[in-house]
């Protein structure tokens, strides 16, 4: 009989925990849901990654190991150690199925035969590879590993998850409550990370949306989830990662918007502040009609959103750095969505690649998550979150590399990712 767990997470990397492009076991219980599930005392059972997808970016970077030829070699012992290496977890499923880079239609098609198969072919291409080529394929072969991982951690061919979907997989398990947070894939990352709109189709992404939420209902009528919690999408000018080409050391004068924006790792893309704004409101436009139909699809039961949107809106200490109240100070430390500093102590919302958040970041999501199942389910957290504990808990913010300058090979690690998060991928 399925176990019926009070919460599961379905989603893309920012469900899954990543930050600085990391996916390991410690960064998975800093994730939203896992923070969300002890805020309420909820068992939960978080991804038990026996090593890091790939590499520990904030590890080489720290170690001052970060150059060509020792990421290839680490990815290449990683991935053939994930290959190599019979049951991964004792678990044979976790309550978060989170998967780093998928899009909203992967969660009716990603399975673990359908990824465990390339990892193989996926080392070799990796292997083969001349210089920086090898970059371009690190995406598919992380998003390979992290999927087969997330969906059968025994890594048993022969178990009853080896060929299910996301979907399927908590159809099969029938939660209580599930989080969802996913779109971000769909074109919204790429205007965050190379300062671009070519990708961004929101047609696009209300269909994939529509779909997403007549399957969830459908599942919700037959008995297989109760509830459903849906992120809605994020501000993108909110992101770390767009900033104008100087950094400034004051505010926007006389407007909400900086003059150019431009993908901080690399100076790429170019946005005007006009198309930046335009794309901000394309987005909140976008959530209105997100909520609008699958309210009418769910017919105003069982589903309720969270407004990533006006969260990140309100603690927005870029654009507003002395109008807004909800600043966040941890010592003598300006917690706020600028790229992190060392010194004078400003950022650390977001990681070293300025797209993921750090645990304060998910915290604040977090937080967020739980205020709404409060409201509509009268339930109060017996643990609520805390930012500071989230920020002692941060291994990037307690112990931050010496040098944070951003390095030719982190920008294009971090641009060959955005390879995959395109609209279809």
């Amino acid at each position: 009989m399925p176990d019926r767990p009070e919460l599961m997470a379905i989603g893309d990397s920012i469900y899954n925990g990543t930050r600085s492009l990391t996916t390991n076991a410690e960064l998975a219980a800093l994730a939203v849901p896992a923070q969300v599930a002890r805020a309420f005392g909820w068992n939960f059972r978080t991804p038990s990654y026996p090593r890091d997808v790939l590499f520990d970016l904030e590890d080489l970077f720290r170690s001052g190991r970060f150059d060509l030829d020792g990421l290839k070699q680490s990815v290449l012992d990683n991935a053939q150690a994930w290959l190599d290496q019979g049951r991964w977890s004792a678990d044979d499923c976790f309550d978060n199925i989170s998967i780093a880079q998928t899009t909203i239609a992967d969660q009716a098609s990603l399975t673990y035969n359908n990824n465990v198969s390339k990892i193989a072919g996926l080392i070799e291409a990796v292997r083969d590879a001349e210089g920086f080529d090898f970059v371009g394929v690190l995406p598919a072969l992380y998003e390979a590993v992290n999927a087969s991982f997330l969906l059968n951690p025994s890594n048993d061919p022969a178990s009853a998850f080896a060929d299910r979907t996301p979907l399927e997989i908590l159809a099969q398990r029938r939660p209580k409550r599930l989080l969802v947070n996913i779109g971000i894939n769909d074109g919204i990352w790429t205007i965050c990370l190379m300062a671009t709109k070519d990708q961004f189709s929101p047609e696009a992404i209300a269909t994939d949306m529509h779909d997403l939420g007549v399957r969830l209902n459908d599942m919700r009528q037959a008995g297989q989830i109760d509830r459903v919690y849906l992120n809605l999408l994020p501000k993108p000018s909110c992101v770390a990662n767009l900033m104008p080409r100087v950094d400034p050391g004051a505010l926007p004068r006389g407007a909400d918007y900086f003059p150019e924006y431009l993908g901080r790792l690399g100076q790429i893309g170019g946005l005007s502040g006009a198309e930046m704004k335009a794309l901000d409101e394309g987005v909140r436009d976008l959530n209105l009609r997100i909520a609008d139909d699958l309210s009418e699809t769910f017919g105003g039961e069982g589903l309720a959103f969270i407004d990533a949107y006006g969260m990140m809106e309100l603690h927005d200490n870029k654009h507003y750095r002395e109008t807004r109240e909800h600043e966040i100070w941890i010592k003598d430390w300006r917690i706020n969505n600028v790229p992190l500093q060392r010194w004078p102590h400003k950022g650390g919302l977001y990681g070293l690649d300025n797209l993921h958040p750090t645990a304060i970041g998910y915290a604040i999501l977090a937080q967020a998550v739980c205020r709404r199942i409060e409201a509509e389910e009268g339930l109060a957290p017996v643990a609520p979150i805390d930012l500071a504990a989230a920020f002692r808990s941060d291994s990037l913010l307690t112990d931050m590399p010496r040098r944070l300058d951003i390095s030719l090979l982190l920008i294009n690690l971090v641009v060959g990712f955005a390879a995959l998060a395109r609209p279809g991928a």
